[in-house]
């Protein structure tokens, strides 16, 4: 049934609403022409005598206020209307939560029964956990954009605040911050943050170990990543294929190929398949023993094992191939990654140089520099570097001043190790002339020269016996604060024995001051002083200063020094 005080308040708000609906400036126009009216009434009943001007201005004000009380009423009652709907329509959700009555008299559970109160707390609980759930994830966020930004000291402060907040850490947020100290290599730490991680009550995963054996291993410290993947399994953590792939390749890297193998083994035999990334370490550690035969075994059984080889794979064996000098295996090597669709890269095309650079080989060296450029891969400073060790050791001087002209138009940087190459194909020539030209360019270039190149250069004046070239060039590397080595040694030697008269006394005032300075007495340094003082001489000072007793003959002398691709020397051919 619908009351009487319903039906009177549904009609004025259907009333109100007809008002409503009236625009806004139609309203002002009717009461525009309502005043007009009234003032034109007004006026007759002026124009009357006396007596009418008393009405005339009391209807004058009744007028004048209607118009002004009128309107405050109409925009009263709106107000009013709109207060009484709102009054209506809060109550109508609140009646959802009280107690009403049923038809039949029963009370229906509403805000005060208990399952309400319990639907009610529960619905709270939730709610809490699941702004802590969103407030941890945006700290989680930041501790990670700190470790990426390599700063550890804010992933830590954060780390703290969470902490102090009440918010409880997950396995992420140890994990980041572990990270953020791992990445710089802050090791202890690390491991203090993994311990704290577990007195927290929160189990550490496999990403927190692995994230700390690969800090060991990028520390070159194998034996602490062993020790972490044992305990490691021993917490009962499932140890994945990273994990054993970081001990693996911490082994390859040191060249202990025999315990790399023995983990692979035990990878294999704890049921976890190797990953391409295990086999390129141990491919690794062949490559730089040389062991082409060794490298090329583990590629078989990666195609056995069904894996993709990379081309970080195939350059492995191509380098191991360069490393013994074999040309034509690394070739093979090359022509099967065009056959597998696998595109070398500068890094595979400098390793093939590499091995025509190792056998002697130059004009091999040149085709693939050519081939690499062809391909429209871009050379680079190794590339150009080891195309011109080719020309080095072959003493095609032209060839090397050609390839660094190229490397410079290019704009590839210029580099010392690229201009000592150049100066160690004048010095096999004994082209002093054009060796001074490639050191004083290099020089112009901003290129601080290091002993190697020095050395270089003096070795075509030492060569002639001009000892006081060698000595002014010695002169110069010690103003620059450059430190005596056993090359510029063996080089100022050899000027004082090819002198003419020999410099016998320099020759062992230097070799006396060397020895202070602790620069190694090999072998080319003890042969080059015997040609300076005598064999008999040399071995007294031998015996005199505590090296080697044993002296080389003379007859190997006369061999130069010769400089690797990476600007290290060894002393003859």
């Amino acid at each position: 049934m619908v009351t009487s005080q319903e039906s009177v308040e549904r009609k004025l708000r259907s009333s109100l609403s007809g008002i409503q609906k009236v625009p806004k400036v139609l309203a002002l126009a009717s009461l525009c022409v309502v005043v007009l009216c009234l003032d034109s009434l007004l006026q007759e009943l002026g124009a009357v005598g006396k007596g009418s001007q008393i009405r005339y201005f009391v209807a004058e004000i009744l007028a004048v206020s209607a118009c002004m009380i009128v309107p405050a009423v109409i925009l009263h009652m709106r107000g009013s209307a709109r207060a009484r709907n709102r009054k209506m329509t809060v109550p109508a959700r609140m009646d959802m939560n009280r107690e009403v009555a049923s038809p039949d008299g029963s009370m229906s559970e509403g805000e005060d029964s208990p399952p309400r109160r319990n639907l009610q707390k529960r619905s709270h609980l939730d709610a809490a956990k699941s702004e802590k759930a969103a407030s941890l994830t945006r700290w989680n966020q930041a501790i990670n954009n700190a470790a990426k930004a390599n700063d550890q000291e804010r992933a830590e402060k954060l780390m703290l605040e969470v902490e102090r907040l009440g918010l409880q850490p997950d396995t992420i947020s140890y994990n980041s911050v572990i990270h953020a100290c791992a990445k710089l290599g802050d090791i202890p730490r690390a491991e203090q943050w993994l311990d704290r991680m577990r007195r927290s009550n929160v189990e550490p995963n496999t990403i927190s170990y692995n994230i700390i054996m690969d800090a060991c291993v990028k520390a070159d410290d194998a034996e602490a990543a062993e020790s972490w993947l044992a305990r490691m399994l021993e917490d009962n953590v499932q140890a994945n294929e990273v994990s054993y792939a970081t001990v693996i390749h911490a082994r390859a890297k040191r060249g202990d190929t025999a315990l790399a193998e023995a983990w692979l083994e035990k990878m294999i035999n704890a049921g976890v398949a190797p990953n391409i990334v295990s086999y390129n370490s141990l491919i690794y550690a062949c490559g730089r023993r040389g062991d082409a035969q060794g490298a090329e075994r583990w590629v078989m059984e990666v195609e056995a094992r069904g894996l993709t080889a990379r081309v970080t794979t195939y350059t492995a064996v191509v380098d191991a191939c360069a490393k013994c000098g074999d040309v034509a295996r690394a070739e093979r090597w090359i022509e099967k990654m065009f056959a597998s669709d696998i595109e070398p890269n500068v890094v595979s095309y400098s390793a093939m140089i590499d091995a025509c650079a190792k056998a002697g080989n130059p004009a091999r060296a040149e085709h693939w520099h050519r081939v690499m450029r062809e391909k429209g891969v871009q050379p680079n400073a190794h590339s150009f570097s080891a195309v011109i060790n080719a020309c080095a050791k072959a003493g095609d001087v032209p060839a090397a001043c050609h390839h660094l002209q190229q490397m410079e138009e290019a704009g590839v940087p210029l580099d010392v190790v690229v201009y000592s190459g150049v100066l160690d194909a004048c010095a096999k020539v004994g082209d002093a002339e054009r060796a001074t030209q490639v050191f004083q360019k290099m020089q112009e270039h901003g290129i601080q020269p290091n002993v190697v190149s020095y050395a270089s250069l003096a070795r075509p004046f030492a060569h002639r016996g001009n000892w006081r070239q060698v000595e002014m060039l010695a002169d110069q590397m010690k103003a620059q604060g450059l430190a005596l080595n056993e090359y510029f040694l063996y080089t100022l030697l050899l000027a004082y024995a090819g002198a003419r008269p020999r410099q016998g006394d320099r020759a062992e005032a230097a070799f006396r001051e060397a020895r202070l300075l602790g620069v190694e007495m090999n072998k080319h340094v003890q042969s080059a002083l015997s040609r300076a003082v005598g064999r008999t001489r040399c071995q007294q000072l031998m015996q005199e200063l505590g090296c080697a007793e044993e002296v080389p003959g003379a007859a190997r002398a006369h061999r130069p020094a010769k400089f690797n691709k990476e600007g290290s020397g060894s002393v003859g051919n």
